[in-house]
């Protein structure tokens, strides 16, 4: 409101007060000001110490500094200066110079913009929006807000050099242009604030159409002001602009570099079309594993405690599609924070990402698989996204390796994995003693009927063979 409205209200608005709306949202405006420099007698604030900074509590202390910043700009911010209109407000004196400079005193207000970064500062926690799409979006907004800032000095010019002064003004051009129109741009505020917007614009983006200037010395001045102010502001926000475009998606440009010395290494080789169609596709489908791994390296710079529920809140998704750690899942799910919580979190940090070729042939026992994308082929079946394997050399001991199926799988396309190993598993185990009972005891349910459930299978197999056996001889 501040920023928005009350340069227009100075600036193109009447000078006499009416009880209005308008009028009742400043005096609103004044009061929450009011209010907040009450509170700056009593916030703290940061005081630098040969030790480092400490939060400055005695309120002697608080006054002080106080009344050394910000306490003569916020005083005059809140001073009812609508008010002093109201009660002055005659034919006689509106006309008074006084009355022009007790209005520009309400632009005092703008002033309490600087303490705007404390608000952000606030609502940074709740941001998910990139910090450089955030400061693209803080120039266009800053470049918008100073051409409507410069538009309201433009159209207060006007207030400043009355038409009764005798001073030709910029205004009389468009005048002399508008004979047969009934509504005159000097007269209708929605159509002067256009007007100095359009002139306010082409003289920062330095276009310059000259179809309006200033006529007289004041807006001399003031036109000067705006050419060097407008220079500064269009050149900061092309050079700000222009970097943030060109860091935006670093990932992307670091993978295209690393493609381009592909294609360099390739060509100087003089690697088979093949072979090179088959290095460009696996780069491709495995930028996303690289993106992954560049943003997992901000999780090393929190605390071990923050990484492990951010690792959980990740990989949870894959825990369920395990049997025995599902069950495990869902105690915690119901029971909340705990040490059974901790083992799991523990668990999800153990998992390594393994990607694979397309045409590759890897596994090994034993160690758990979870696929997280693309196809495998394994004991005659095709394995998609979510599906594990491995669990039963995970679980199952050397004694029952007849129940054990193959650990080799073929990879259909390029795949991404999570996998867990038997011993990292362990010494899981072993770090939670206190939750290993009942951990065991789960696993022990599910290895009894995993392996009543492939004893099944393997004794309807070699019923089978010896039945086709027979039938054969």
């Amino acid at each position: 409101f501040v920023a928005i409205v009350t340069p227009v209200q100075v600036s193109m608005m009447e000078a006499s007060v009416q009880v209005n709306m308008l009028f009742i949202v400043n005096i609103f405006v004044d009061f929450i000001f009011f209010i907040d420099m009450c509170l700056q007698f009593f916030i703290m604030f940061p005081l630098r110490t040969s030790y480092g900074y400490v939060l400055e509590h005695r309120l002697s202390e608080i006054a002080r500094a106080y009344f050394k910043s910000w306490f003569l700009i916020d005083f005059l911010s809140i001073l009812p200066f609508d008010m002093v209109g109201f009660l002055v407000d005659s034919s006689d004196v509106r006309q008074l110079k006084f009355l022009k400079v007790v209005r520009l005193l309400r632009l005092l207000k703008l002033v309490r913009m600087l303490k705007a970064k404390r608000v952000f500062r606030r609502l940074e926690v709740r941001m998910s929006v990139t910090y450089q799409r955030l400061a693209l979006v803080k120039f266009f907004v800053l470049l918008m807000l100073v051409t409507h800032w410069m538009a309201n000095l433009w159209a207060l010019t006007l207030m400043l050099v009355d038409e009764e002064d005798g001073l030709p003004r910029w205004v009389d051009k468009i005048t002399e242009l508008e004979d047969n129109v009934s509504l005159k741009t000097k007269d209708t505020a929605w159509k002067l604030y256009i007007t100095c917007f359009y002139f306010t614009s082409y003289t920062i983006t330095s276009v310059g159409y000259g179809d309006i200037g200033p006529l007289n010395i004041l807006e001399r001045i003031v036109c000067t002001f705006m050419i060097f102010a407008s220079g500064i502001s269009w050149a900061l926000v092309l050079a700000q602009v222009t970097s943030i475009i060109g860091s935006m998606d670093s990932e992307e440009q670091c993978f295209r570099k690393m493609m381009d010395e592909l294609n360099f290494f390739m060509e100087d080789r003089s690697l088979p079309g093949f072979m090179r169609r088959r290095l460009r596709s696996f780069l491709l489908s495995n930028k996303s594993v690289r993106r992954r791994s560049t943003q997992l390296q901000v999780l090393d710079k929190m605390t071990p405690v923050v990484k492990g529920e951010v690792c959980f809140e990740i990989n949870k998704i894959w825990l369920r599609r395990v049997g025995f750690l599902w069950e495990l899942v869902r105690m915690v799910e119901e029971q909340g924070r705990g040490r059974l919580r901790d083992f799991l979190v523990d668990i999800t940090q153990s998992l390594r990402t393994e990607v694979h070729a397309q045409g590759e042939v890897f596994g090994k026992n034993p160690t758990l698989y979870i696929v997280t994308r693309g196809l495998a082929a394994r004991v005659s079946r095709v394995l998609g996204q979510g599906s594990c394997w491995g669990f039963d050399s995970f679980l199952l001991s050397e004694a029952s390796n007849d129940l054990i199926e193959p650990r080799k799988s073929f990879a259909l396309t390029y795949m991404e994995l999570q996998v867990l190993e038997k011993a990292n598993f362990n010494l899981m185990l072993e770090k939670h003693k206190v939750v290993a009972p009942s951990v065991r005891r789960i696993l022990r349910r599910f290895t009894i009927w995993l392996a009543f459930q492939r004893a099944i299978l393997k004794e309807a197999h070699i019923r089978s063979i010896r039945r086709n056996c027979e039938s054969s001889c």
